[in-house]
Order: structure tokens, then C-alpha cells, then sequence
């Protein structure tokens, strides 16, 4: 890597160097640290261990979820939780949720119903090289509106390979295509609530303000026509980088047997089977209970959480416990009811075992945690004071600066940890300014996804960089381009219609709400 950004760098570190290289920053940097840690104030103590997990992090010192474990060591050993309290906050009910919609996108990876609907959108696309690459980038981000990007851009970079070797195409283009899928894939996962771990922690935060309005159906309203817009240019603008002006004229060789070959593959899936139709069900029985919960134009089902006739004691029934339901009967309707009882389900718990990435589930746990710890510790209050000098400056620019910092932190550590250090600053940033919270919390959470341009940046990125043919220096600077358009775009919608969806130019009487950590600092 130091090669490519850097030619007439010389440095080679081999294998052992660079394990050497990696020792030396675990034990030096909480030792260089170490005076936050013996300080007597609590939030000094909890910024210890924010700016070591910081760097663990965007280093990847260890690996993501081992460090997002930390706060179960440093917590209670620097008294600012104790363990049983850092533990619990590990598996809230928005990561039961984001768990159940992982083993729901499973099912759909293992039934290869994904695979189907991406061969599927291929053959519609059209036999121009421009064609092709809309129609690899359109189901990759659907599709990971759904399931994990990271499985999406697996799924789909073996067809475009297969699609490039019939292709008379230039490296350029080669790279070009490939970028094309890990963009879009990072795209997608905006726009949708369980599209993408920073998506979920952000709405987690969010929901610690009572009565606030945002839900399922209102994000995709409010993202889905941003990624639409953000689709289309990195469509262009990859075309404009590595082809040139002429690229929507340019006719390829080698089409006919493109369009024979995802005819053979799709062909190859036979007739939608059993378990892609059950599956296809439940999936859209389950998307359909999200988006009703609470849809805004209606009454929803979440006024039945309200009180327990049985108790009579008010309960809360969130999305999680129905997508946990949808779960269990993955494990119960049979894969193949012809097989009878010698068969499979739907979901198997081996498949769960070898598959689930669990360690996005303690990715996000380590964010609570570190938000949890950062409240109690008066942290967030304390970094929120220290930026009351923004106060003069209109609310645009701040959520500008905001959504910079993130644009920049993103590109080298990890989304989800980086919404979770961050959100809980910036909602005590817009208290302290009296800014409707979501102004300034949706445009920074679709930021972080908006990660262009380095293999680290997000899984997508690692893929297709580990594919081949791309240059780093390509990547850095299509991928700065990138980030600067989608930064601009993710304005569009927070000052259109993003305004009377939300109420932005008005603090709501729910925002007016102080949150009793801030009360207590």
C-alpha cells in the first residue's frame, strides 16, 4: 500500500517487522495514554478509553469486535461502570433486531434467492459497457438495502468477473466496473434502517428521546431518493474518471456472449424453488411490519405496546421482537416439504454458526458501550462544552463541520465505530444550539457510509481492492471526488424535503426533552 500512494518509497516491512510494528502500538498507546486514566475526574478517565479504542480501531490494532470488548475491562477497572452494567448494554434490543434481520439476509444468501434477483436485473440492463455497469450497481444496492454489503459485494464480484473475461476492456475500465459494485453496495446500505451498522446505532441513539418521529417507513422516504441521486453519479463520475467523454457512445465487443452467459447462469437456478417462495414471503411480511409500526399516516402497531391489559403496566413492543419471530419460524418451516422430516429448515444453526458475523454484533455493542460510558462519565457534556464556540456560526456550516469530520474519520476506521463515538456529541451539540437533533444526526449517519476511497474504509472497498487491477492512487482520487459529491447531495435532502418531514426548522416539543445523563453533568 505505502508503494502504490508513495512510488518512490523503498520501505518493504516484512511479515515479522510488521508484527512488530503491531505490538509495539498495543502497549505503547495505552502506556503514552496513561495520564487520562489516573485522572480524577471520571470523563478524563472515560476519554481514556474512547482514545484508546479510537486508535485500536482505525489502526486495527486488534481485531474490530475484540476491541470493541474493552469497555467490559476498562470500565469498571477506572470506576466508571460497573461490569454487570457495561455487559447489558452489549445486546439492546436495536442489536436483537439487527441480528434478526442478519439471519433473515442469511436465509436469503443460503436459498440464493439474491443471486436470482441480481442475474435477474443483469439481463435487463442492456449490452453497452455503461448498461452493464448500471445494471450490476442497481441490485447491488437493493440488495443491500437488506443484507450485509459485505455479502452483497461477495456475492456479486465472481458474476462480474465471470461478465469481464468475455469483455474486450482496458484495466481502466476493469477498474472502474469493479469500484462501480462497492460503491453502489455502500450506497444501498443508506437507505434503509437495517441497510448498515451505523444506520441502526445512530436510530438507537435517536430513540432516547421520547415520541421523536423517526421509523422505518419515513428513512427510506427520507434516503432512499439520496442514494437514487448518489447512485447516479457515481455512475457518471467513475465514467467521466477512467473512460473519458465518450464512454456513453462507446460500443464493446464481446456483448453477445455476455448476455449468453447470465442467461446460462440464471437458467442454471431453474424454477424459483420452495424455499426462495417462503423466504420471499416472510421477508416481505417482515419488511411489511417494520415499516407499520408506526408509519406516521396511520395508526401503527406500536400504540399495542403501550399497555399490558394482563399486568396492567405499560410495556414496549419493539421491531425487534417481531423480526425475532420471523427468525424462529426460519427454523421451523421446512427448506423442502417433499423431504418430510429427513430434511432441512429454511435457516439451519450450522449455517448460522459458519456464516453469522457476529462480530458486527459486538462492533455495535462496543458503540453502546462506549456511548453509555461516555454519558455516565459526563464526557459527552464535557466535549460538547468545548464546542459551544460554534454556536455563532449558522447551523449550516456546523452540520457542514460535522459532516467533514465524519467524512474524513470514516475513511480510515470503521463506520459503525465512528457514528458511535461521535453521535452522542453531536446530540449534544444540537441541545446546546437548540437544533432539531435529526438536522445535524441523519446527514452525519449517511456520511459515514459515504466511504470512497481507501481499501480499509469499508469491506466493500477491501473486496474489490483485493480483486485486483486497481490502483491505489485510482481509488484515493475517484474517491475523494466522491466523497466531496456526496457530501454536497446529502445537503439536498435535509434542507428540502428533509424540513416538513421532520419539522428541522423548529426544535419539536420532544427535542426540548434534556436527557437525564446531561441533567445529572
Amino acid at each position: 500500500m505505502l508503494k502504490e500512494l508513495f512510488p518512490s518509497c523503498n520501505i518493504n516491512l516484512d511479515i515479522k517487522m510488521r508484527w512488530y510494528l503491531k505490538l509495539l502500538l498495543q502497549v505503547s498507546t495505552p502506556l503514552v495514554l496513561i495520564p487520562f486514566a489516573i485522572s480524577a475526574s471520571p470523563a478524563i478517565r472515560a476519554g481514556y478509553v474512547v482514545l484508546v479504542m479510537a486508535v485500536y480501531w482505525s489502526l486495527e490494532l486488534l481485531p474490530l469486535p475484540v476491541t470493541s470488548l474493552l469497555p467490559v475491562v476498562l470500565f469498571p477497572v477506572l470506576g466508571i461502570m460497573d461490569t454487570n452494567e457495561t455487559s447489558t448494554v452489549y445486546l439492546k434490543g436495536t442489536n436483537m433486531m439487527y441480528m434478526g434481520s442478519l439471519m433473515m439476509a442469511l436465509a436469503v444468501e443460503e436459498s440464493q434467492l439474491h443471486r436470482r434477483i441480481a442475474l435477474k436485473a443483469l439481463l435487463l440492463a442492456g449490452t453497452k459497457l455503461s448498461r452493464i455497469m448500471l445494471g450490476f450497481m442497481i441490485p447491488t444496492a437493493v440488495l443491500s438495502m437488506w443484507i450485509s454489503n459485505t455479502a452483497t459485494t461477495a456475492m456479486m464480484i465472481p458474476i462480474l468477473e465471470a461478465v469481464l473475461q468475455q469483455l474486450d476492456i482496458t484495466k481502466e475500465e476493469r477498474s472502474m466496473m469493479l469500484l462501480s459494485v462497492a460503491f453502489a453496495a455502500n450506497i444501498g446500505g443508506t437507505a434503509t434502517i437495517i441497510g448498515t451498522p451505523p444506520n441502526m446505532i445512530s436510530m438507537d441513539f435517536i430513540q432516547q428521546y421520547k415520541d421523536q418521529p423517526l421509523n422505518f417507513g419515513n428513512w427510506i422516504i427520507f434516503a432512499l431518493p439520496l442514494a437514487i441521486i448518489n447512485i447516479a453519479c457515481v455512475w457518471i463520475i467513475l465514467q467521466l474518471f477512467f473512460t473519458g467523454k465518450d464512454v456513453f457512445n462507446k460500443t464493446e465487443k464481446g456483448n453477445k456472449e455476455v448476455e449468453m452467459l447470465l442467461k446460462e447462469k440464471y437458467e442454471s437456478l431453474g424454477e424459483m424453488r420452495w424455499n426462495e417462495k417462503i423466504i420471499s414471503i416472510l421477508f416481505c411480511i417482515l419488511v411489511t411490519i417494520w415499516f407499520l409500526r408506526d408509519p406516521g399516516f396511520m395508526p401503527g402497531w406500536a400504540i399495542l405496546s403501550h399497555y399490558d391489559p394482563f399486568q396492567g403496566r405499560i410495556i414496549n413492543i419493539s421491531s425487534a421482537s417481531p423480526t425475532i419471530l420471523m427468525v424462529i419460524l426460519l427454523f421451523i418451516i421446512p427448506s423442502d416439504p417433499a423431504k418430510g422430516s429427513s430434511g432441512d429448515t429454511l435457516l439451519t444453526w450450522p449455517q448460522v454458526q459458519s456464516k453469522f458475523p457476529w462480530g458486527i454484533i459486538l462492533l455495535m455493542g462496543g458503540g453502546y458501550a462506549l456511548a453509555a460510558g461516555s454519558k455516565k462519565s459526563c464526557l459527552t457534556h464535557l466535549l460538547g462544552s468545548q464546542l459551544i464556540s460554534i454556536s455563532d456560526l449558522p447551523d449550516s456550516v456546523v452540520l457542514l463541520i460535522i459532516c467533514l469530520v465524519i467524512s474524513v474519520v470514516s475513511q480510515v476506521a470503521s463506520n459503525a465505530a465512528t457514528v458511535s463515538m461521535f453521535m452522542p456529541v453531536i446530540l449534544d451539540i444540537s441541545n446546546r444550539l437548540q437544533v432539531n437533533p435529526l438536522y445535524f444526526a441523519l446527514p452525519a449517519t449517511l456520511t459515514a457510509s459515504h466511504a470512497f476511497m481507501l481499501p480499509v474504509s469499508t469491506p466493500p472497498n477491501a473486496i474489490v481492492y483485493m480483486a485486483g487491477g486497481i490502483r491505489m492512487r485510482d481509488m484515493v482520487l475517484v474517491g475523494t471526488i466522491l466523497n466531496i459529491v456526496c457530501l454536497l447531495t446529502t445537503m439536498i435532502p435535509i434542507h428540502t424535503y428533509g424540513i416538513p418531514m421532520f419539522n428541522l426548522l423548529e426544535v419539536p416539543e420532544w427535542a426540548n426533552v434534556t436527557l437525564q445523563s446531561t441533567q445529572q453533568c
